[in-house]
């Protein structure tokens, strides 16, 4: 009685021992040739099916953290972190396989400096259930990209209805008329507002001009009656003085 309690004891100390060392022990990832494959990622496990694990168990990962002072020189302990869930996928007599289920938040557990499951993670069988379901298929690049463009498309359309059309200034547009041509006789019905714009601008500026350049050939001329008319007086009174 005595030896089977000491074999029990034994056998039940080796297997605690053995879930323990359940850990991923290499993560291997397939190499796509066009950006329309799907890309998968395996993680292999040293465990077989007398560990408990069976093909659509999902299982947690749990990562060591050693924990020391501020100083590194001396280990406080260390804690047990979760990272994530694996999906079994396939089981075989000493190796399972199994892809990425979810990722934990960070929210109410640890912070990790690397995140997501690596290799060196340990597998925690606490907590495991069945899930039957397929997974679901990731969204390829090429399906992608034309939702992006069509997004882009509309913005740009949105962008340029709501944004008004700006007179250029200094620059007379190829449709626009001569500078001479008074604002009244354009025709308006119908016009293109920033034409109409332009041709007001040149009437305005050329009506200016006409303003400013219009009293100087009066003036000139007045100013050579007045001289003419002092050369002729001073003849006449016989006074040489400005002739000299």
């Amino acid at each position: 009685m005595k030896f089977i309690s000491l074999f029990l004891l034994l056998v039940g100390f080796t297997m605690k021992s053995q879930a323990a060392d359940i850990s991923i022990v290499d993560v291997r990832r397939n190499i796509t040739m066009s950006e329309e494959d799907t890309v998968y990622k395996d993680f292999y496990i040293n465990a077989g099916p007398s560990s408990g694990l069976k093909k659509n168990l999902v299982v947690t990962a749990v990562r060591k953290i050693n924990i020391r002072d501020a100083s590194g020189a001396n280990a406080v302990g260390e804690i047990n972190v979760p990272v994530g869930q694996l999906k079994i996928i396939a089981v075989y007599d000493r190796v399972a396989v199994a892809r990425e289920y979810t990722l934990l938040s960070r929210d109410e557990l640890p912070m990790l400096e690397q995140v997501g499951i690596m290799t060196g993670d340990r597998i925690d069988l606490q907590g495991s259930f069945i899930d039957n379901s397929k997974p679901k298929p990731k969204r390829k690049v090429a399906e992608v990209e034309p939702e992006t463009n069509a997004v882009a498309a509309a913005l740009v359309t949105v962008t340029t209805a709501s944004s008004p059309v700006a007179p250029l200034v200094g620059v007379t547009p190829a449709t626009a008329l001569p500078i001479s041509t008074p604002a009244a006789a354009v025709n308006t019905a119908g016009a293109n507002p920033v034409v109409s714009a332009n041709a007001n601008a040149n009437s305005v500026l050329s009506a200016a001009t006409n303003s400013s350049s219009a009293p100087t050939a009066p003036s000139t001329a007045a100013s050579s009656a007045t001289v003419r008319e002092t050369l002729e007086k001073t003849a006449d009174s016989g006074n040489n003085t400005l002739h000299e």
